[in-house]
């Protein structure tokens, strides 16, 4: 029975269990239920879940303990999608081998994508290695550059020998893209996370095709390396338009403002202050400095309005051709320029990718803006680049369009229904969704579905971003951008620089409004870290809720107040180590973290302080109250009694086992030490440590799992891994170290950094 016959079959047996006196019993729910879900069917609503099972696939596989064979997965979906087709003609089966399929799918081309980047991966920390190389990009800084190196060779050379490396300057290098480069560097394999379920600095370099990280020590010189890949000539090449437009903009606009119209053009995000970063950060507008969505979008459609708007004008064309059409395939060209000029990074890549299904929707006559189109879109990314499903950047760009496109889609009918009403809600409805109020309700609709994900990632939450959008947004979008498109249109002609003038006038307009929107107290708040499977059960309960169309969708309602619900990450930690063992933090007595180390990663110290919900800095002296340290090691009581000893020499150890309670070492311990022991050796087989006791049970969680490796994981030792956590001879053996969890954030720092004492 097709879907619309067995949807009318199954109203009609509704209404008839509606009119008797039983109609709220057992037969009649389920008949209800029923019909609904073959609307949902006949509506094509099915279609919208095919990227939920390939995410799920995905997820899957970047769960797994160890690598998967790549030959299994693509069987296994080549077998699961001919099976569905064999079963199409029986719904119910082919509903359930199409899901099994898509997931299938996801999980091959997870595993697909790990094999095409495939490259090697440094081993271990280096000395002083001298590198030949070609620079391939440049990030220019407040406090140096980040250089993106393709290798010609290092001396001596490690094994294996990454052929890219990303290493930083603390000042200025000089060096342009394309450029043949001689320095001398330190290197060290991609940062692991700096504790469990944190943000996997390894597992995105994998994707991001380098194999090392390091520090430049002394000058870069410019050397002879000969002809450069074709890829790092193209980049060079597109580098030098890039920074010519960049030229351009600054000499017309100076200052701050004269950077954020380069950034909005070029992507280039250099010379902006870090204050007014992070002013438009507390304001909720740092998105826009981000060459994605909303910029694709906007350029999108600046060009489609006026190039329709133009072809309108010609009745010959108008009246006898698909102007609509031709405007969309123009749009499609400049974008695409577009996301050349911008450096075509990865998050401007998914958002070309969406904007042109959407265009080439419009250039077939078929629905621009609908959940079908983005489902669509989603495929294609997750087909693409699969790892982006794990980022924030993927997570909050598709929260935020399933939103506001669900939130579209019911209105937009109901308010021209009602249009002609002389005052009714209908035409307020219409009038809301084109003017301001429109505006202000997208940016709040935006807000709420992006809003558990920025605080899962990055445990902040600004309260201020309807309002910082809401005002500062429009000077953007309606003013500046159509005169930065204008100016560079007027470029050749010699009359670019008066419409950058104006341009720089409105962005000057933004900075004050941005700077007003963060000086209002209290809009930033500090979240908890909080459980990747809590994220999970609420986006399910999300997509629910705006991709299906019957009362059905409220099913997703307690879902996603599951989800809240059990987003706290539950009893503090006791202890925490990063993955290089250098950096230890302890609980101190009054229930805050202190730093029982002399040297570390401040930024493993950030992000420890930002997932317990702590506004302290990680320089903060407030950081070492209570550590005594001298040059045997360190030690400071702990919350519930005793103390927790760090050593640095052996001959430590003896007392910190008769007054300690917990030790963490890489030493090994005298015969009858009565403390708990955490083995630092053992770091280079599990990563970052978070370590728990409640009562006399001490719990483990380890960044990495005791067995099985992935590509992106640092290379172990040889041998069986040691014990992480020793008790003493009376006490009980500690459980076994569970599976890490997985967490994301968007922007790598630089691990390596230390904490100065």
């Amino acid at each position: 029975m097709r879907p619309r016959a067995r949807a009318v079959a199954v109203a009609a047996g509704l209404r008839a269990a509606a009119g008797t006196r039983h109609g709220l019993g057992l037969a009649a729910i389920g008949a209800r239920l029923s019909g609904w879900w073959a609307l949902e069917l006949e509506r094509g609503r099915g279609f919208l879940f095919l990227p939920v099972a390939m995410g799920a696939g995905i997820l899957l596989y970047f769960a797994a303990p160890d690598e998967p064979s790549l030959v299994a997965s693509l069987l296994l979906a080549a077998a699961s999608a001919l099976a569905a087709f064999v079963l199409r003609q029986r719904h119910g089966a082919a509903l359930v081998m199409t899901a099994i399929a898509a997931m299938a799918i996801g999980f091959a081309a997870a595993a697909t994508r790990t094999a095409l980047v495939a490259h090697p991966v440094l081993r271990a920390e280096t000395q002083s290695v001298s590198v030949s190389a070609w620079v391939e990009a440049v990030e220019r800084r407040e406090t140096g550059d980040r250089l993106t190196l393709r290798v010609r060779s290092l001396t001596p050379a490690p094994d294996p020998a990454p052929d890219r490396i990303r290493v930083t300057s603390r000042s200025a290098t000089g060096v342009t893209t394309g450029q043949a480069v001689l320095l001398t560097v330190r290197l060290r394999p991609p940062a692991d996370p700096a504790a469990p379920g944190q943000y996997d600095f390894g597992r995105d370099a994998w994707f991001a095709g380098y194999g090392a990280t390091g520090f430049i020590i002394g000058q870069v010189r410019a050397g002879e390396a000969g002809e450069a890949p074709f890829g790092v000539t193209l980049r060079a090449r597109l580098d030098a338009v890039r920074q010519a437009i960049s030229d351009r903009i600054r000499s017309a606009i100076p200052g701050a403002s004269g950077a954020i119209a380069d950034a909005l053009v070029t992507g280039k995000r250099d010379g902006i202050p870090e204050g007014l970063n992070e002013a438009m950060r507390a304001a909720g507008t740092y998105h826009i400095l981000s060459i994605s969505g909303f910029h694709m979008a906007l350029v999108a459609a600046l060009i489609f309005g006026i190039v329709r708007g133009g072809l309108a004008l010609v009745p010959a064309i108008a009246l006898r051709h698909r102007a609509k059409a031709w405007a969309a395939f123009v749009a499609l060209v400049v974008a695409t320029i577009y996301l050349v000029i911008s450096g075509a990074e990865v998050a401007t890549q998914r958002s070309w990718i969406m904007i042109a299904v959407v265009l080439v929707g419009v250039m077939l006559d078929r629905g621009a803006l609908t959940l079908r189109t983005l489902a669509i879109a989603a495929l294609v990314v997750l087909l693409v680049a699969p790892e982006s499903l794990l980022g924030p950047s993927f997570q909050m760009s598709f929260a935020a369009t399933l939103a506001l496109i669900a939130g579209y889609v019911s209105l937009r009918p109901f308010a021209e229904a009602h249009a002609d009403a002389p005052a009714g809600l209908g035409r307020v409805l219409l009038m809301a969704t084109n003017g301001v109020a429109g505006l202000a309700t997208s940016s709040f609709v935006a807000s709420l579905a992006t809003t558990p994900y920025a605080a899962h990632h990055f445990n902040t939450v600004h309260l201020y971003g309807v309002a910082g959008n809401l005002l500062g947004a429009p000077v953007i979008e309606f003013f500046v951008m159509p005169l930065e498109i204008l100016a560079l249109m007027l470029w050749p002609f010699g009359w670019d620089k008066p419409v950058w003038a104006l341009a720089g006038l409105g962005i000057d307009l933004f900075v004050r409004v941005v700077e007003w929107v963060a000086s209002w107290p209290g809009g930033k708040v500090i979240v908890p870290e909080t459980r990747p499977a809590a994220l999970l059960v609420l986006s399910l309960g999300l997509v629910l809720v705006a991709a299906l169309s019957t009362p059905l969708r409220w099913v997703g309602a307690p879902l996603v107040l599951l989800g809240l619900l059990a987003a706290p990450h539950g009893r503090p930690p006791l202890a925490l180590v990063d993955g290089d063992g250098a950096t230890v933090a302890a609980r101190a007595p009054d229930g805050t973290l202190r730093l029982v180390s002399r040297r570390g990663s401040r930024f493993a110290v950030q992000r420890w302080l930002l997932a317990e919900g702590d506004r302290r800095n990680a320089a903060e002296e407030s950081l070492q109250q209570g550590v005594r340290c001298d040059a045997l090691g360190c030690a400071m009581p702990l919350a519930g009694g005793g103390r927790i000893a760090v050593p640095l020499h052996p001959d430590a150890l003896a007392d910190d086992c008769r007054e300690a309670r917990l030790v963490v070492t890489r030493f090994a311990p005298p015969e009858g030490c009565g403390a708990v022991i955490l083995d630092l050796a053992a770091i280079r087989w599990t990563g970052a440590i978070r370590l728990r006791q409640t009562g006399g049970n001490w719990e483990v969680e380890v960044a990495r799992p005791a067995s099985g490796t992935r590509p992106w994981h640092r290379a172990r030792p040889a041998g069986p891994a040691p014990q992480v956590l020793r008790l003493p001879e009376t006490g009980s053996r500690p459980p076994p170290s569970p599976a890490p969890a997985t967490g994301e954030m968007t922007e790598e720092s630089d691990a390596e950094a230390p904490l100065a004492q």
